[in-house]
């Protein structure tokens, strides 16, 4: 008759330890190639250039633009906005002279000839103001900026008032000077200055050079410059014996103290 029997079993550690199957060497080669699903191969393929003479065509394409002739359409909602930029663009005032401390070799030849020089000047909402080099000749002296606004048929003198320098200096000191624009300036006319020293009992004048400092309407300068000449190259020679061309033929040399617009040199 069949017996059911329990039987204890022992195993050792070693019956749990897994050991992986020998891996096989690497083939050093094979023959084997796998080609890409979509037939494509993974050789490169050698790119060849082709211009278009090879083809029968041209190598170059001409197109020619006639002058357009045929009004702008602008309508009607724009047109106000429009007309009141451009009006506005035109009757905006500018100095029609360069800054004179720009150069600096030339502003100092015309200080030590002259003894009085506008050093800069600049435009603001509804005035204009600068500052004045002038020679230190003597202590009591006065500077004066006569100053007209319907092209010279009236002026007025206004004083300059002294200014203290960062860094003094006997050889020259500074003034400055601040004049109100009228409230109505006819387009027709232009601002007209020029700077007086008075010192030891005599008189020394800056006009630029006769021509007065000005300050024109821009649609009255645009229309100026148009006419003039363009072949003047601004190009001078101090007596230094170098040239300052910084505005003129060559426009990327270097000024002496490198303040092409922005005022004072100091």
């Amino acid at each position: 008759m069949p017996i059911d029997m329990t039987l204890p079993v022992y195993l050792s550690k070693e019956d749990f330890v897994y050991s992986p199957p020998p891996s096989c060497p690497p083939a050093l080669s094979s023959s084997f190639c796998v080609e890409p699903s979509d037939g494509r191969s993974n050789r490169k393929t050698k790119k060849q250039v082709t211009f278009a003479d090879s083809r029968g065509l041209s190598l170059t394409r001409v197109k020619v633009f006639s002058e357009f002739s045929d009004p702008i359409d602008i309508p009607l909602s724009v047109q106000p906005a429009l007309s009141s930029a451009l009006s506005a663009e035109q009757d905006r005032l500018e100095l029609d002279f360069s800054q004179p401390s720009s150069d600096y070799l030339l502003f100092r030849q015309r200080l030590d000839g002259g003894l009085v020089c506008l050093e800069h000047c600049v435009l603001k909402e509804r005035t204009f103001a600068g500052t004045v080099k002038v020679k230190n000749v003597s202590f009591k002296k006065s500077v004066k900026l006569r100053v007209t606004f319907d092209s010279w048929r009236s002026h007025v003198d206004v004083d300059c008032r002294y200014v203290k320098d960062s860094y003094p200096s006997s050889y020259s000191d500074t003034f400055s000077f601040e004049v109100a624009l009228p409230a109505e300036l006819q387009l027709h006319e232009r601002v007209e200055f020029a700077v007086r020293y008075e010192v030891d009992g005599r008189e020394y004048w800056d006009s630029n050079h006769g021509n007065n400092y000005r300050i024109v309407w821009a649609s009255l300068r645009s229309r100026q410059d148009r006419r003039s000449d363009s072949c003047d190259f601004g190009i001078h020679f101090d007596r230094y014996g170098s040239p300052t061309c910084s505005h003129g033929v060559f426009p990327d040399w270097p000024s002496y103290a490198g303040y092409e617009n922005i005022g004072p040199y100091y």
